[in-house]
Parts: C-alpha cells; sequence; structure tokens
C-alpha cells in the first residue's frame, strides 16, 4: 500500500537537509507538499507497495521551489537503486509516456549513430552513484556491454534544459569535439502544456577521472615546484585547446538560431554588465547578512572586502566598452576541472555537464555570452585546485604558480581560438575581458560556498581580496 502524500510529504522535509542537492539548508524548511506524483511499477519498488516518482513544493524563507524525489515507503531517496534506474532507462529509451495525477512523464530517445553502443537494457543492473559533491544527482549504470550515466535534476524548472539543448546539438553538429553522446532524456509535461527536464541519459565514458582529481593528485603528489612540472603544464596546456574546440564547435553552425554567434548590441552589453552588477549587489548583501553565522576570522575578511565592494561594482560597468564587437556564443556556463574526464590510458579530454550554473535560471544559462565565461571558469579552477592542495599538503599558495598555469591555459585556449571573432586578438583587450568575467565568477563561487560549502568561503574570498586590492591600484 502506497503511503498518503502528507506521510511522504513528512518523511521527505525530515530528509531534505541532509541531501547534498537541496539547495535551502541556509534556512529551515517551513514547508513540504506534494505537487504530483507516480507509482512507479511494483517491479520498480522497494517491498511494501514500491516506489514513487514525487514532484515535492518545498518552503523556505518565504521562497518555494519544486524537487524531483524518488522516494521509498519509509521515505528514504531510491533514486539510486537498480530498480529505479531500469525504470527511468526503459521510458526513455523507449520513447514511454506515463500519466502522472497533474501531467505526463514522457521519455526521449535520441537517435543512436552506427557507432553508439548497444540501445537495450540487459536484464541485471549494476548502478554507482557518482559527482557526491553536485547540485544533482548522478549514476552510472552498467548492464550487459552498455553503460551509461543517468542525471537526475533534483531541482524542477519549467523551460529549456541546457544539458539537452547542448546535447542534442553536438550529436547532431560537434564534429571531433570530444563530449559524451546524448542517448535521451525524460521529461515532465504538465496540464497546461510546460515542460520540465527530469533526467538526461549519456553514453558513460569509460575508465576516466575528473581533471580535478587528476591535476589535484598531480600537486599533492609532488613537492613545492610541482605546479612547474611538465605533467602539470601538459593538462592544462591540454585543457586549454579543448576549451578552444568546444568554443568552435557551440560557435559553427550559424544557421541553427539558438547556437548563431551574436554581435551584441549596446542594449544588451549594458544588460549584460548590470546583470553581473545586480547579482554581485545581491551576493554581499547575502554576505552582509550571514557574517554573524561565520568564523570570526573570515567574517572579518569578508567585512573588508565589503569594504570595497562599491569599486568592485563599478569594475562590471566597464565590460560595456570591452570588446564591442567579439560575438557572443553558446557556452558550457559552470566550466570548471570536474566538467572535464581525462581518459586514464589515453590522456583524452571530455566535456561534461552541460546544463550550466545550478544557481541561475534556466534563461540565463541559455543566453549567449563571452567566450571568456567559460575561460575565466576554468581559470578560477586552476587558482582552486592550487589552494586546495596548499591547504592539504600544508605548503604556501603561490600566486605565480596560478599565473603560470593560466597562461599555459590561456596559451593552449589561443592555439585554437586564434582567428575566431568571438576571442579578441588584441592581448591586453582580452585580458580585461577576462578580469571582468574572473570576478563575475569569483562572487557567484562566494555565494555558492556560503550556501553549500562553508570550509571553502576562503578560495574564493582570497581571489576577490586581491581583485579588490588590484582595483584599488589602478586608482591611485
Amino acid at each position: 500500500m502506497q503511503p498518503d502524500d502528507d506521510a511522504i510529504a513528512s518523511r521527505i522535509a525530515a530528509a531534505l537537509p541532509e541531501a547534498r542537492w537541496f539547495a535551502g539548508k541556509a534556512a529551515a524548511i517551513d514547508r513540504v507538499s506534494i505537487h504530483d506524483r507516480l507509482a512507479l511499477p511494483a517491479a520498480a519498488g522497494a517491498d511494501r507497495g514500491g516506489s514513487s516518482l514525487v514532484f515535492a513544493d518545498v518552503e523556505v524563507g518565504g521562497a518555494r521551489h519544486r524537487y524531483c524525489l524518488v522516494v521509498d515507503p519509509a521515505g528514504h531517496d531510491a533514486a539510486a537503486t537498480p530498480a529505479c534506474a531500469r525504470w527511468l532507462l526503459d521510458v526513455v529509451l523507449s520513447g514511454g509516456r506515463l500519466p502522472t495525477r497533474e501531467g505526463t512523464v514522457v521519455g526521449h530517445a535520441a537517435p543512436v549513430s552506427p557507432s553508439s553502443g548497444p540501445q537495450d537494457v540487459g536484464a541485471a543492473l549494476a548502478v554507482e552513484a557518482i559527482g557526491g559533491d553536485a547540485s544533482n544527482s548522478s549514476f552510472v549504470v552498467r548492464s550487459g556491454g552498455s553503460a551509461f550515466v543517468v542525471k537526475i535534476f533534483r531541482r524542477c524548472r519549467v523551460g529549456i534544459q541546457p544539458e539537452v539543448e547542448v546535447g542534442e546539438f553536438l550529436a547532431a553538429h560537434g564534429g571531433a569535439f570530444a563530449a559524451p553522446r546524448l542517448r535521451g532524456w525524460l521529461e515532465r509535461v504538465a496540464v497546461d502544456g510546460s515542460s520540465t527536464a527530469l533526467a538526461t541519459v549519456h553514453e558513460l565514458v569509460p575508465d576516466c577521472h575528473s581533471a580535478w582529481d587528476v591535476l589535484v593528485g598531480l600537486l599533492e603528489a609532488g613537492d613545492a615546484d610541482t605546479a612547474a612540472s611538465a605533467a602539470v603544464g601538459d593538462l592544462v596546456a591540454a585543457l586549454g585547446r579543448l576549451t578552444g574546440q568546444m568554443h568552435r564547435a557551440l560557435s559553427a553552425r550559424p544557421d541553427v538560431p539558438a547556437f548563431a554567434p551574436e554581435v551584441p548590441t549596446a542594449t544588451a552589453r549594458a544588460a549584460a554588465a548590470e546583470r553581473m552588477a545586480h547579482h554581485a549587489a545581491a551576493v554581499f548583501a547575502l554576505v552582509e547578512s550571514r557574517l554573524p553565522r561565520l568564523a570570526p576570522a573570515i567574517a572579518a575578511r569578508l567585512r573588508r572586502l565589503l569594504d570595497s565592494r562599491a569599486a568592485l561594482l563599478g569594475t562590471f560597468e566597464s565590460i560595456d566598452a570591452i570588446a564591442p564587437n567579439a560575438p557572443h556564443i553558446r557556452v558550457h556556463g559552470d566550466y570548471h576541472l570536474g566538467q572535464v574526464l581525462v581518459g586514464n590510458r589515453d590522456g583524452g579530454l571530455h566535456v561534461i555537464d552541460f546544463e550550466g550554473e545550478p544557481g541561475r535560471s534556466l534563461d540565463e544559462r541559455r543566453v549567449k555570452a563571452s567566450a571568456a565565461k567559460d575561460v575565466a571558469g576554468m581559470c578560477r579552477s586552476l587558482d582552486y585546485a592550487l589552494r586546495h592542495a596548499a591547504a592539504t599538503t600544508g605548503r604556501p599558495y603561490r600566486a605565480e604558480d596560478t599565473r603560470r598555469l593560466e597562461g599555459l591555459f590561456l596559451t593552449g585556449y589561443r592555439s585554437i581560438a586564434a582567428g575566431a571573432a568571438w576571442w579578441p586578438a588584441d592581448e591586453p583587450t582580452a585580458a580585461a575581458l577576462l578580469a571582468v568575467h574572473k570576478l563575475d565568477k569569483a562572487v557567484y563561487e562566494l555565494a555558492y560556498e556560503l550556501d553549500n560549502r562553508p570550509d571553502w568561503i576562503a578560495v574564493p574570498l582570497a581571489a576577490l581580496e586581491e581583485m579588490a586590492a588590484t582595483s584599488a591600484r589602478s586608482r591611485v
């Protein structure tokens, strides 16, 4: 017998604060209610009636957000079970349609090329959770000769999901650019026709680790000079070339409106600057409200940073005049070392997770932007890796290591981007554009760490302190 909505809501409310993907951990949950629900087939559930696909409305601090969960009768998260994986893959790969109480769950199978692996799911499945430090839930699902990566989007957002849109585009037009092939996706269509992507299924890239794990492993295994080693330098330069290849692929079809490069109008440039400044102002306000909850040493540093907020906000105004004729393109949007896979045997690189920054709306994630957004994201990630390695090894962090790795990355990037309209040929112009986007990314990181990983606040804070100091020197 299936538990009623109130019982499920109560169990979800108790479990949410411990869920890594739950974005409302900074405040107490006011209320959880069940918006829609689908009982999964008995074979796909646990005992006592099976599991349910649940769409729960969660109210925190006066705001309401919808989440997608798979819960067993005891209220436990059942998304990582083989039974749930089988149900999801069956619906996606068969293009199935299942009515819910308030809509329809629809599976979409992507066209399969002759080089793709088997499409059918075998009798036995093995499920392994991956990417625990994430805002969604991802699993490797193996069945016979097939292997997939299933990602469940925990936060339900109505609209076009970039992970699906970009996956379809790259499958058709990506050329030699390396990204796991999209095999299908699951959506919920409401009675009013609105669509919400619930999950994606990609082919598994076998025998690999994230570029974060590989780079940090190299940095931690060596001595203080490892950041200057050939192994580190080769990896970082290859990441630069990969990024250039990604941007070439994403901008290669001017006949596809959603991916056609566009020279931003003066209005669009001003709007981009305003978005950055508005976001930064909101983050600084958030920081100010959180100061009493933070460790005294970090709080003191943040107070000093807030003294520089006016100058930092003013930096965004400059982007309006930097490279005004450089086209904006579709970008990855949440690009960092964790979004690149490195083959253990051949060192091949593959980009994953094109859904964009989870803290932004779907419309924001789909907006064409300067290629510098992704370049800045990877530069910031290199800084994260160096600071993390310094903290774990006890060796001092050296700013010159960050500058060196950024230089290698940019050299690799320019070797591919040279001559492309979307990257300034003039290096000082490119550097100015990159600086603004690095500031925007560091501000985003600060908000993310405040909400999700307080122990990491010092990393974006240190970068913002250096940016504030640079801004102060430029005004003297």
